[in-house]
């Protein structure tokens, strides 16, 4: 899609009635689209955020109107709301007039005939036309099916306006989903023609690049911080080592003396049993010496 047609899309988005409260600033838009200058404002918008259809897209409880006929969802819509009430209170209608036509000729027969016309069923006279005297339309078999004629009309009608409001509200649901698609796509095109507007630009691209340098200059000053503080931190570590290890060695060295203090008391004591033990065998040699002089001594 080139600009010219992608302006004309915008457009045309304008002038869609549910996009009337956006028609400002999609022709601002679309004529930034062939006006190169005047680009430059839209450059740093979101055009997404800017026209979210939800937003955007404001629909009335009315269903969309078609294009290939606009005026007749609106005329049906006015007939049904008209006639479908209407059509209810028809039957009603048919069957008072023709009591009432029936009532009227009932009391002329009354008048003329007296108490003896009266012994007459009604339902038969007035099926009958109370003698001539009541119009052949509004004989009691014409008015029941004038009445059930005026209720199948009433459900056909019913029916009809079920099944054309079902129809509306698809045709409305599928014209506002395409109506999204196409102002999606053409928010697309126009946020890549703002986009090269936007790189091409000497204003844009040193606005870029100084945003960059600064990107990467907090980088190196958020480096730096970082550095300062884990070597901070692995100094307080080496400092809580060595601390450490002259703990254990001081421990170490206590654990020899005890140990070369506990070998010398050891020493000491298998140098004591050492000498009981030569002590219980000189006191054995002694005891076994006697017995043996005491035995040579005692005659036998």
């Amino acid at each position: 899609m080139t600009d010219s047609e992608l302006a004309g899309e915008l457009r045309e988005l304008a002038d869609h009635p549910h996009l009337a409260a956006r028609r400002e600033q999609l022709n601002d838009l679309a004529n930034a689209i062939t006006d190169p200058g005047g680009a430059g404002r839209w450059c740093e918008v979101d055009l997404f955020a800017a026209f979210a259809p939800d937003d955007s897209i404001l629909v009335d409880d009315e269903p969309v109107e078609t294009t290939s006929s606009p005026g007749r969802p609106r005329w049906r819509r006015g007939l049904g709301a008209a006639v479908g009430p209407a059509l209810a209170f028809v039957p009603i209608l048919i069957t008072w007039l023709g009591l009432m036509m029936a009532t009227g000729a009932y009391g002329d027969i009354l008048d003329d005939g007296g108490a003896d016309a009266a012994r007459r069923p009604f339902l038969e006279m007035w099926q009958q036309g109370f003698d001539g005297r009541l119009p052949r339309l509004f004989e009691f078999d014409n008015i029941a099916l004038c009445t059930l004629v005026a209720i199948f009309c009433l459900i056909c009608w019913t029916v009809y306006e079920n099944i054309a409001r079902n129809n509306r509200e698809d045709a409305s649901e599928r014209a506002l989903r395409a109506l999204r698609v196409r102002l999606r796509g053409a928010l697309t095109d126009a946020s890549l023609v703002l986009g090269q507007v936007r790189l091409s630009s000497p204003e844009r691209f040193g606005a870029e690049l100084s945003k960059a340098a600064a990107d990467i200059g907090f980088v190196g000053t958020t480096a730096r911080k970082v550095h300062t503080e884990l070597v901070e931190a692995l100094t307080l570590t080496l400092e809580a080592t060595r601390k450490t290890t002259d703990a254990l060695t001081g421990s170490a060295i206590d654990v020899r003396d005890a140990v070369e203090l506990l070998n010398g008391h050891l020493a000491a004591i298998n140098n004591t049993c050492d000498d009981l033990a030569a002590a219980v065998a000189r006191a054995s040699t002694v005891i076994k010496v006697q017995d043996a002089s005491q035995r040579i001594r005692t005659p036998r």
